[in-house]
């Protein structure tokens, strides 16, 4: 079921079976997808920016929602949790997150999560706090305040934002934490209540440990690729450069490895089809459209931290081993694994 007084579904915008989505605006951006099973009353605005996925059994009760692009929600997101029929209920979430399973935003206040921020399973983040046993005329408080998490921070499994709090750009907060105050950016935070273990230095990758690091990643990915049921064989490369055919799911494309250029970079070409050039250089890029092939190296890019930007979701084969126990056979476009809702 679908209620809105503006409805807008982009191309390949998806809502899977038994949802129920309410709002006196709803937009779904281009692949955009709504898992099986959501549930969303939202009172003015629902926006599911281009290529972002909620997956199955969400449920969000809330003023507003937006969520921006490349952007992953996990089974069973909840949003509300508490008086959330308000007028500061608002949940705005960023470009390219990627959110776990059995999350909670309670969002009586305003809830604000930024770009590339990653939840782990069974956070929760809470804009309010109180109990009626605990009266403010004897002294005991009642807090209603927002969150907000800046871009890149990292929540791990079972954290706890509490009302008012901000996790500074590039926080880690470890597993099982309780944030009672706001954290700075580029630390690592731990314990209940958590404070600053450390700070965060990167450094980034010189010219060799950047050419080390991708031919490594490449050496994992075709390794992958093999458990999943498709053949990989060496073959000679173009100017010394290391190649390899990879055939299957009714396919044949070419790998070539290139660390001695300037930018290092993966070049994938289907027979019959178009090439896609994964660019390592900063930032990094993808120039070509992906298929299901150049779709898995990206999804394992992603798990290993490079993330590259793209239209879509990010998305892996499904290893034949485990597509053969669904129903309807061994189609291997969708990635089990993770719970992803159907592509």
């Amino acid at each position: 079921m679908i209620v809105a007084d503006d409805l807008v579904l982009a191309d390949g915008a998806v809502v899977g079976p038994g949802c129920d989505l309410r709002s006196a605006r709803l937009e779904l951006g281009t692949g955009a997808q709504v898992g099986a099973g959501g549930r969303w009353w939202v009172a003015d605005l629902a926006r599911l920016g281009t290529g972002s996925v909620v997956d199955a059994g969400s449920d969000a009760v809330c003023r507003e929602l937006t969520v921006g692009q490349g952007t992953y929600l996990g089974q069973r997101l909840r949003i509300g949790a508490g008086a959330t029929m308000e007028e500061r209920s608002i949940v705005q979430i960023g470009d390219g997150c990627q959110i776990a399973p059995e999350v909670t935003l309670n969002c009586t206040e305003p809830v604000l999560i930024g770009n590339q921020v990653g939840i782990s399973a069974e956070v929760a983040i809470l804009t309010h706090g109180y109990h009626a046993g605990h009266a403010v005329r004897d002294g005991h408080g009642a807090a209603f305040a927002g969150v907000e998490i800046e871009d890149g921070a990292w929540l791990g499994f079972r954290a706890v934002l509490l009302p008012g709090v901000r996790v500074g750009e590039g926080t880690i907060v470890a597993a099982s934490a309780t944030v009672t105050r706001s954290l700075p950016a580029g630390v690592l935070a731990g314990g209940v209540p958590a404070v600053v273990k450390r700070e965060l230095r990167p450094q980034a990758l010189d010219v060799q440990q950047r050419r080390e690091a991708v031919t490594a990643l490449v050496a994992g990915w075709l390794q992958r690729l093999a458990f999943k049921g498709l053949m990989v064989r060496e073959v000679p490369g173009t100017g010394g450069t290391p190649g390899w055919e990879v055939s299957g799911r009714g396919g044949c494309w070419q790998v070539r490895l290139d660390t001695e250029a300037p930018v290092v970079s993966v070049e994938l070409q289907q027979t019959g089809g178009g090439v896609v050039v994964f660019g390592f250089a900063e930032p990094l890029a993808v120039a070509g459209l992906l298929d299901e092939v150049g779709h898995d190296l990206r999804d394992f890019c992603r798990r290993a931290t490079w993330l590259f930007p793209y239209e879509a979701n990010s998305r892996g084969l499904m290893p034949e081993r485990f597509a053969r126990l669904l129903d309807g056979g061994t189609d291997g476009g969708a990635e089990a694994g993770h719970g992803r809702a159907s592509r």
